[in-house]
């Protein structure tokens, strides 16, 4: 039986990962690694594996090790960073941000920062929905929407954020990456409720609003959402929500 080649295992690691058989592909990457130990590629596609897995700790350490055999790769710190993010490793999600062009103090408190508004789109991989968040650092975002109860998300919401745009938004003119959600974080402390008004003009709609700002409650109407198929989602659109 011929050995395989470094480059051969690894192009049958990827066809075995597109095809959906992610244990196998894993054992060809580990194989790939063992054949060419500074090879930065198989370390990165490991740890890509891990971060859609939400298994962090081998997310970090597989994406650290590509930063090892490759400074350069800039989505190997990226992932690495956000790996420490989940795992709340903020010494090293400082360092990782800061190799990718940020200026960040290296010490081991939180970043809490207003990076601006993005939208994200929660629960990717199901019935998604895109809804604008602040950012307060490069991988987690609070939800400034009200998301639809199916969501199993609320206004308020921290969540971690990944970093390749899937799409892009386009509000008073400028254009926005829309970030897909990895993981809820923390649920906030709110609740959604919904009210259905029959026949209402939108002088209603426009009283309910101001009577829950008198009171400081968060509202949004729902009439406003548009509902877009996958590929019209990741293009670019000018919705605020959907």
């Amino acid at each position: 039986m011929a050995i395989l080649t470094p480059n051969e295992l690894l192009e049958q690691a990827i066809e075995l990962e597109e095809l959906g058989k992610v244990d196998e592909a894993k054992d060809l990457y580990q194989q790939t690694i063992n054949a060419s130990p500074d090879w930065a590629t198989p370390y990165y596609n490991l740890g890509l594996i891990y971060k859609y897995e939400l298994e962090w700790d081998e997310s970090l350490k597989y994406n650290k090790l590509a930063t090892v055999k490759d400074p350069e790769n800039e989505a190997a710190w990226w992932n690495t960073g956000i790996a420490a993010t989940a795992l709340g490793d903020w010494r090293t999600a400082r360092e990782c941000w800061n190799k990718v062009g940020l200026q960040y103090e290296v010490h081991d408190l939180p970043l809490d920062e207003d990076l601006g508004n993005t939208p994200v789109r929660l629960n990717p991989n199901e019935d998604a929905e895109v809804v604008w968040c602040k950012r307060v650092d490069p991988a987690r975002a609070v939800i400034l929407n009200i998301p639809l109860p199916s969501s199993n998300h609320r206004f308020g919401d921290l969540v971690l954020n990944d970093g390749a745009p899937e799409g892009y938004r386009i509000s008073n003119g400028k254009e926005y990456p829309v970030l897909n959600e990895l993981q809820l974080l923390t649920k906030s402390d709110y609740k959604t409720y919904s009210v259905l008004l029959f026949n209402a003009e939108q002088s209603h709609v426009d009283k309910l609003e101001s009577l829950c700002e008198e009171v400081e409650i968060e509202m949004e109407d729902w009439t406003t959402i548009r509902l877009l198929c996958k590929q019209c989602s990741e293009g670019t659109s000018s919705l605020a929500q959907e």
